[in-house]
C-alpha cells in the first residue's frame, strides 16, 4: 500500500482524510476565485443585454449584481464543503435542520438576485428617460422599483416560513386581507394624495425645475414631485408642501410652457395733459419699450379710462420669459423684466415734464356763495396741480 494510498484511507474525527482535503481544497478555491466567478458572471451578463448595453456600463453591472455573484457562490461553496464531509456524521435531527437552512438560504440568495436584477433594470430605464428628458417617468423609477424590491423580499420571507420552519401562513394573509382594508379606510386621505399624484404623473401639467402659479397667486419652482406630495420653491425662498390631492384638483398656471408672457402696467396722468403731449407720449413708449430685447411683439399702449384724479394709460408688452442677457447661463427673472419695464415708463413720463406727469388723487374746493347768504361748499374731484 502506497503512502498516498494510506493517507487517502486514514480518518481523522471519523471522515476520511481524502474528504478532508477535498473539503479544504473546495473551500480555498471557492474563496479564493468567488470573485474571478463573479466577474466572468458579470462579463456574460453584460454580453446578453445586447443593445441595452448602451443604456448601462459593465462596470456598473457588476458592481450591482456582485454581491448576488458571491453570495450565491460562497452558498454552493458551503454546501458542498459540508457534502463532502458528510455533515460530519452528524444525527438525522440536525442534518435535516441544516438542510432547511440552506432551503431558507437559497430562497434568499434567490431574493437578493432578483433584488440585483431590479436594480439593473432601474439603472437602464433611468438612463433612458433621462436621456429622453423624461423626468415625469424618471422620479417614478426609484419608489417603484423599491416597492418591488420591498415586496419580493416580504414573498421570499413568507416562502421561508413556509418552507422551512413549516409554518401556515394561510391563516396570516387572511389577517392580513382584513388589517389592509382597516388601514386603507384609515389612510383614505393619505390614498387620495397617492392618486392624485398618480393623476399628475398621467396629465403631466408640469415637470421638475418648471415654475407654475397656483391658484392664490403664488409663484414657485417644482423641486420634488412624491407620492404625497409636491414641494414648490417660492420666488421668496420659501419652500412649499402642498398635498398632491389638492395640486390635482386647483387651477394652476404654468409659466415654463408659456412662450411668451404679459407685463402690464396701468399709470395715471394728470387731467390737464395736452392732447398732443398725450400722443408723444404713447409713440416713445411703444417705441422705447420695443427696444428692450425681450419684448417679441410690438407693445400696445392705450387710454382705457377716466379716473378720479388721473387718465389712465395701460401699457401692455409681451416678453419672451426665457430671454438670457449676454453669455449668461440662467434667463432673466420676471422681476427683473418689469424692473426695466417700468424704468423706461418712468423715464419716458418724466422727460414730458410739466406738460404732464404721474397723477396723484387730489381734491379742489370751490366755495360759492348761496342766494340766501350762506356759504355751501361743493367739491369737485378732479386732477389738480
Amino acid at each position: 500500500m502506497s503512502w498516498w494510498h494510506w493517507l487517502w484511507e486514514s480518518e481523522w474525527h471519523g471522515i476520511l482524510l481524502g474528504r478532508w482535503m477535498v473539503a479544504v481544497l473546495l473551500l480555498v478555491m471557492g474563496l479564493g476565485l468567488a470573485g474571478l466567478l463573479a466577474s466572468l458572471l458579470s462579463r456574460f451578463f453584460y454580453l446578453s443585454l445586447g443593445k441595452t448595453q448602451e443604456d448601462i456600463t459593465r462596470r456598473e453591472l457588476h458592481r450591482l449584481m456582485r454581491p448576488a455573484w458571491l453570495f450565491a457562490i460562497l452558498l454552493a461553496v458551503l454546501y458542498s464543503t459540508l457534502h463532502v464531509l458528510e455533515f460530519f456524521h452528524l444525527s438525522t435531527r440536525w442534518v435535516d435542520w441544516i438542510h432547511r437552512l440552506f432551503q431558507a438560504l437559497v430562497l434568499l440568495a434567490l431574493g437578493l438576485l432578483g433584488s440585483r436584477l431590479l436594480a439593473v433594470a432601474e439603472t437602464i430605464l433611468a438612463s433612458r428617460y433621462q436621456q429622453a428628458n423624461e423626468p415625469y417617468k424618471l422620479q417614478l423609477v426609484h419608489p417603484l422599483f423599491t416597492l418591488g424590491r420591498i415586496l419580493l423580499f416580504v414573498l421570499m420571507g413568507f416562502l421561508v416560513l413556509e418552507t422551512t420552519l413549516k409554518v401556515n401562513v394561510g391563516p396570516f394573509f387572511t389577517t392580513l386581507g382584513l388589517g389592509g382594508l382597516a388601514v386603507a379606510l384609515a389612510a383614505q386621505e393619505t390614498l387620495q394624495h397617492f392618486f392624485g399624484a398618480l393623476a399628475i404623473f398621467a396629465d403631466k401639467p408640469f415637470q421638475l425645475g418648471e415654475t407654475i402659479r397656483l391658484e392664490n397667486g403664488t409663484v414657485g419652482t417644482i423641486e420634488k414631485i412624491g407620492l404625497r406630495s409636491t414641494q414648490i420653491r417660492t420666488l421668496d425662498g420659501l419652500l412649499l408642501i402642498i398635498p398632491n390631492k389638492r395640486l390635482a384638483d386647483s387651477p394652476l398656471e404654468n409659466l415654463t410652457r408659456t412662450p411668451r408672457r404679459r407685463v402690464l402696467f396701468r399709470i395715471g396722468l394728470l387731467y390737464n395733459t395736452p392732447e398732443t403731449t398725450l400722443q408723444a407720449l404713447k409713440s416713445e413708449l411703444e417705441e422705447s419699450l420695443g427696444q428692450l430685447p425681450f419684448t417679441i411683439e410690438k407693445p400696445l399702449i392705450c387710454l382705457t379710462n377716466f379716473q378720479d384724479s388721473a387718465l389712465e394709460l395701460t401699457v401692455v408688452t409681451f416678453v419672451d420669459p426665457f430671454y438670457r442677457a449676454g453669455n449668461s447661463s440662467t434667463p432673466l427673472s420676471f422681476l427683473e423684466i418689469q424692473d426695466q419695464i417700468a424704468e423706461r415708463i418712468l423715464r419716458t413720463v418724466r422727460r414730458h415734464q410739466p406738460q404732464t406727469d404721474f397723477a396723484f388723487p387730489t381734491r379742489t374746493l370751490y366755495i360759492q356763495k348761496s342766494s340766501t347768504g350762506l356759504d355751501a361748499l361743493s367739491e369737485v374731484s378732479r386732477s389738480g396741480k
